[in-house]
């Protein structure tokens, strides 16, 4: 089918002359007329250079795993880069990522004994877990002072790790898993590479990484996602809301339902349930426990897709056998909530919604650290979710942002701090922009006290955290002064890049951002901070469309593919 894309009319005097460009299959002609001249039609045809755009991807993809910094998954990418020569893009730019691989020899923690602790390559693949709540992170970055005027120093990881430890020992709880082999807190400061994270390593380095992407809030796993979710806001939470807090569901308004708003379609796949069973006949006896495990439970309006059951369950729920419960424990909507296994049947059958979001395999690989759990096992997993994608035919107009949910309490050497971003970065400054054009509040919620003993909806503050006195720079600046952590990512697509590096600061909001602006509108935000968030064009080329043949990467490192078990957490 043939179609006008313009027509030119020029006039000189007497003289008319026009033009048309019109699109037959790949073909495009271009007919000029002029009444004046013989012969009054002539045709050429050439090629008109192609225009590509965001409305090429018709399906975005966004994961989360659990609890790891930049620096310790990606701080030694720059020297795998080069290695393999993965550091030039097709511009013939060379790109380098702020990692630690030239900071070896000079970054060091104390504990708080003194004893100083350099960074150092874990020999482990099961560590032990850390603290990255919110008080812990403000101390990450200064022990003593959460103040405006504070030091950014970034040299309390160890201390930080090690008072965790010995209180988790001493007392445990529920914010303390599996067993504590390491009572120094050294583990802090621990790093990988390509050893143990070739798959991880491959793709980074094939597609592009952000080495300014952060988590939006300094605190733990669920006010991270909340904040990310709703567009940056936890309503002034920096607990978790239903966990720490026992509130009831959050009243917030989330990307889901601005998408139902707007008839965009989409579906969050769950890895595994309430009871951390990968398959029905894992569970236990309890109802619960084969309950979907994703963190959208923390907000009433998911209810209407997925809630226990009591009675028959209403449309559009179904009874949950249809998803392999014999027990009808729960009611579910599988065109919006589904088994991970319906991913890769999505995949496969090119039926994908618009936006989707897989959550982790908690407890069992979403490589968060603690005694028992290898990083080796979510390598694996997210291997085979990007590689069922790659091999797909849902790949030509997919685009899949893999990253972590904060920093899990292991060291990173870039503070989250507004006007102070780059001060232990060696690449000229005016390289990096700093945070601040996105650190802002993202509603008029700070961090407060409750007024009784009692969180309240938009209150969980404990008076020793950091915005509990006024002088504070989280009572002064709220969610803007500080925000969490590097994360390591990558962002996977036929569009992506050939081993690009962005400098330009974001966090997880902004992959909402571009959520909305592809499927939405540009001028689209759910708060105050996805609204300043880059558009992220940056990592792709929509025109030259750099791995239409995606490549292939390395079988994801085993134990057994390396002769040896590495889940040591006593010997890291």
């Amino acid at each position: 089918m043939k179609s006008i894309y313009c027509v030119l009319v020029f006039l000189a005097g007497a003289m008319s002359l026009s033009a048309s460009v019109t699109f037959d299959g790949p073909t495009n002609t271009v007919t000029i007329t002029s009444p004046e001249h013989s012969p009054a039609t002539s045709t050429e045809t050439g090629t008109v250079p192609a225009t590509g755009s965001i409305q090429q991807i018709n399906h975005v993809i966004f994961m989360l795993q659990e609890n790891h910094s930049f620096d310790s998954y990606f701080g030694m990418l720059n020297p795998y880069r080069i290695a393999n020569k993965w550091n030039i893009g097709d511009d013939g730019i060379t790109y380098s990522v702020d990692g630690i691989d030239d900071k070896l020899d000079t970054i060091t923690n104390s504990d708080e004994e003194g004893k100083s602790y350099p960074l150092f390559k874990f020999k482990s693949t099961c560590l032990d877990d850390l603290s990255a709540v919110w008080d812990s992170s403000y101390k990450d970055i200064d022990v003593n002072d959460y103040s405006l005027s504070r030091s950014i120093q970034m040299k309390g990881f160890v201390q930080n790790a090690e008072a965790f430890a010995k209180n988790c020992a001493a007392h445990g709880g529920s914010n303390c898993p599996g067993a504590f082999t390491d009572l120094t807190g050294q583990g802090a400061m621990g790093y990988y590479d390509q050893k143990y994270l070739n798959y991880y390593y491959f793709i980074a380095s094939q597609f592009a990484v952000s080495d300014r992407w952060f988590s939006p809030v300094s605190a733990k796993t669920q006010p991270n996602r909340v904040a990310t979710f709703t567009g940056g806001t936890t309503q002034g939470l920096v607990q978790s809301p239903l966990g720490d807090d026992h509130l009831s569901p959050l009243k917030i308004n989330t990307i889901f339902e601005e998408l139902d708003t707007a008839n965009v379609t989409w579906k969050v796949y769950y890895t595994v349930t309430e009871g951390f069973c990968l398959n029905d006949d894992d569970c236990g006896t309890s109802k619960t426990d084969r309950f979907p495990q994703t963190y959208l439970n923390d907000f009433a309006y998911f209810t209407k897709y997925l809630h226990e059951r009591s009675g028959s369950c209403a449309s559009p729920t179904q009874e949950s056998s249809v998803v392999g419960d014999a027990t009808n424990s729960f009611c579910i909507d599988t065109a919006h909530v589904a088994p991970l296994s319906t991913y890769f049947k999505d995949v496969a059958n090119g039926t994908l919604p618009s936006f989707a979001f897989i959550e982790s395999g908690y407890g069992q690989n979403d490589e968060h650290p603690q005694s028992g759990q290898s990083i080796l096992l979510g390598q694996a997993q997210v291997a085979s979710i990007v590689n069922a994608l790659m091999t797909s035919p849902s790949w030509s107009d997919s685009v899949f942002f893999f990253s972590y949910d904060e920093d899990g309490g292991l060291y990173d050497h870039v503070p989250p701090v507004p006007g102070h971003s780059n001060d232990f970065t060696d690449e000229p400054v005016g390289a990096y922009p700093d945070i601040a054009a996105i650190a802002v509040n993202p509603d008029h919620y700070v961090p407060c006290l409750p007024s009784g003993s009692k969180p309240t909806t938009h209150c969980d503050l404990n008076s020793k955290d950091p915005g509990a006195k006024s002088t504070d720079a989280a009572a002064k600046d709220g969610f803007a002064a500080q925000l969490g952590f590097r994360m390591p990512n990558v962002i996977i697509s036929p569009f992506t890049r050939r081993h690009y590096v962005s400098h330009i600061p974001m966090d997880h909001t902004a992959v909402i951002k571009f959520v909305e602006n592809r499927f939405i509108s540009p001028s689209s935000h759910l708060t105050a901070r996805d609204a300043p968030q880059p558009d992220l064009l940056d990592f792709f080329d929509f025109n030259n469309i750099p791995w239409a043949t995606p490549p292939t990467p390395p079988a994801a490192v085993t134990k057994k593919s390396l002769g040896y078990n590495p889940c040591t957490p006593a010997s890291m």
